[in-house]
């Protein structure tokens, strides 16, 4: 095909494209409309990207572009509007705090919100609704600044595997290392914090903040770094110790073994975080069951990384 044939194709495409309404919207962020204290936000979520952004998506950007996440700066006491949409997948838009949603966001419709930001803060918004490998990274920021007050800038959240920058699986590589590769690639970190040490805040959640996996040895009841690093060699020999005898070389195994086949079955089948307030919102961070997404070699390379994380040198609170 000539080159003059293939951009008259590529012209039409476009065409086509944006007639079928591809090309989702012009303008990304309004701050105004006209209407007093009306900050407006034209926001879409990209499976392919794990992000909700602020940027036009269109039928051409769509697969090639990184898109980057929205970040949503309001005045305390503003009217927020926000057009939601999605360029690919089912989706579901919540932010707890201020009683939105969860909405179901369907490709080809637009759904609009409006809401009062009455309270200053941070404030995360979420996709609650499994849309894909790069989900847990579909989460974002609400900034309400009071007045006088400095923006805070909370960190950036992006999946490096939908972006390519994650190195690439090593089958070769041990538990341990695989374990860490699974829980970045996996989005784990979004939840259970980087390295494992927690501290994400589950709205109304009653085990809030989420649980951390620093200090799975402990859970597991490994008595010392000994026992861990037998507990790790064990994982690496075996495809899994519930067939394994007494007598290992781990200070009451029984229950060690007991503890690993529970903490198994929580990664397979998920774990529902009831509401610590009956009346208050639903917790937005939900743990799924991981069982058709994870094989249980792999589950046993989490919990290895898992338990190579413990600071035995240092001190750590349970959580």
């Amino acid at each position: 095909m000539s080159r003059e044939k293939l951009l008259a194709v590529l012209l039409f495409l476009l065409a086509t494209a944006e007639g079928a309404g591809i090309a989702w919207y012009r303008k990304a962020a309004v701050p105004g409309t006209g209407e007093p204290g009306v900050v407006v936000f034209n926001l879409t979520g990209v499976a392919s990207s794990g992000v909700w952004t602020l940027e036009e998506v269109n039928g051409l950007n769509y697969w090639w572009k990184d898109f980057e996440p929205a970040e949503l700066h309001v005045p305390a006491g503003a009217t927020v509007v926000i057009n939601l949409r999605s360029a690919d997948l089912f989706h579901q838009f919540y932010i707890p705090e201020f009683a939105v949603g969860p909405l179901d966001i369907e490709p080809g419709h637009m759904v609009t919100v409006r809401f009062r930001a009455e309270r200053s803060g941070v404030f995360q918004y979420y996709c609650t609704s499994m849309c894909g490998s790069c989900h847990f990274y579909m989460r974002g920021w609400l900034v309400v600044t009071a007045e006088g007050k400095t923006p805070v800038r909370p960190p950036r959240i992006v999946c490096g595997r939908c972006r390519g920058e994650m190195p690439p699986r090593r089958p070769d590589a041990g538990l341990v290392e695989q374990g860490a590769w699974l829980y970045e690639a996996n989005g784990c970190s979004t939840c259970h914090g980087p390295d494992g040490h927690g501290g994400v805040v589950n709205v109304n959640a009653n085990n809030s903040p989420v649980p951390r996996h620093d200090t799975t040895a402990r859970k597991l009841f490994l008595a010392s770094e000994e026992d861990a690093e037998a507990f790790r060699e064990l994982l690496e020999e075996h495809a899994a110790l519930a067939g394994l005898e007494e007598g290992q070389e781990i200070r009451g195994f029984p229950v060690v073994r007991a503890r690993y086949e529970n903490a198994r079955e929580i990664i397979r089948r998920g774990r529902y975080s009831g509401r610590r307030d009956p009346g208050g919102p639903e917790p937005p961070l939900q743990m799924p069951a991981w069982q058709y997404l994870v094989d249980d070699r792999e589950i046993d390379a989490l919990l290895a990384y898992f338990v190579s994380l413990y600071p035995w040198d240092g001190d750590v609170e349970d959580g």
